[in-house]
């Protein structure tokens, strides 16, 4: 094992690579440093004429200033960041911090002295430069739900004319579902309704991936016909165009299971308010134990940054 107390130490090129470059290893061997690296070990200190020659490296850790390439013109006295090629520019384009100039760069391919930074360091950053998570969860609240056809008014406690329930259950026993009521002996196709409105977050990448989860299913017996689950979804912005994709879907089992809802992201961008109402539509010829068709949680599954 080897250790070094000076400000440079040699390693081996994957490239001819030239002087006063930000490197880092790759493979074991120096290559250039992207706009976005945050792993660079330091600055070649002389120019490396071909592939697997060895080159002296001034530490990102050493003591002192470094001469470092510009890849545009740079005031003095001011903050620079990492740009391609192992080179440097201002805090206009670039994210990760190298450092600070003590002299002006008149353009590209200028050679400026910088005292550099230890770490690499982000700035502000804006939104966009943000690595996106795709198909992050925000639940829904089910105690916040509302009459489909009055939203003013929270969600019943028991089913209704064409109203889905909200059934509280014991706190510390049992979570808030949402129920039909018991629909066994309908013999005829019908339908209930809840609504909610959900605020596409700040968060969300404008016209990507948005998804409805519902994780819903029967309790006590199977209807013997039919059973289903749906989704209308509409912008607040365009009331009457339904954006969600997916059609109904069968809920008619006793194990409950996450139904997957997509979302037309063409026109959704964040801050956007989401109308959306839930059906629950069923068919039951038989009367015997009671038929209940229950959702049991609601979440957004979006793709964000930040």
């Amino acid at each position: 094992m080897q250790f070094v107390e000076t400000r440079e130490k040699t390693f081996q090129a994957s490239a001819a690579l030239a002087q006063y470059r930000r490197v880092r290893l790759t493979g074991g061997k120096l290559a250039y440093c992207s706009a976005s690296h945050t792993d660079c070990i330091g600055v070649l200190s002389r120019p490396v004429l071909a592939a697997d020659d060895y080159a002296a490296v001034v530490l990102r850790t050493a003591q002192g200033t470094v001469p470092m390439v510009a890849s545009e013109a740079i005031d003095a006295n001011v903050a620079v960041y990492a740009a391609a090629n192992g080179m440097i520019q201002t805090v206009s384009a670039g994210t990760v911090l190298v450092g600070w100039s003590v002299e002006a760069a008149s353009g590209s391919g200028s050679i400026i002295e910088v005292v550099p930074s230890a770490a690499a360091i982000y700035p502000s950053l804006a939104r966009a430069s943000l690595t996106q998570d795709d198909l992050k969860p925000y639940p829904i609240k089910i105690m916040d739900l509302a009459l489909w056809d009055l939203p003013s008014t929270r969600a019943v406690a028991t089913t209704a004319n064409d109203d889905l329930a909200v059934i509280y259950g014991t706190h510390l026993t049992a979570a808030p579902v949402i129920q039909t009521g018991d629909v066994k002996g309908v013999s005829t196709l019908a339908t209930r309704y809840i609504g909610f409105q959900f605020v596409l977050p700040a968060e969300y990448v404008d016209g990507q991936t948005a998804t409805l989860r519902i994780n819903a299913g029967m309790i006590t017996t199977v209807a013997d016909q039919t059973c289903t689950v749906d989704a209308l979804v509409a912008r607040q912005a365009a009331p009457t165009v339904d954006v969600c994709a997916t059609a109904a879907q069968s809920i008619n089992s006793l194990t409950a299971a996450n139904k997957d809802f997509t979302i037309t992201p063409t026109d959704c961008v964040a801050g956007d308010v989401l109308d959306v109402v839930l059906a629950i539509a069923y068919h039951d010829d038989a009367t015997g134990t009671a038929v209940i068709g229950q959702i049991n949680s609601i979440k957004f599954l979006l793709d964000v940054k930040g």
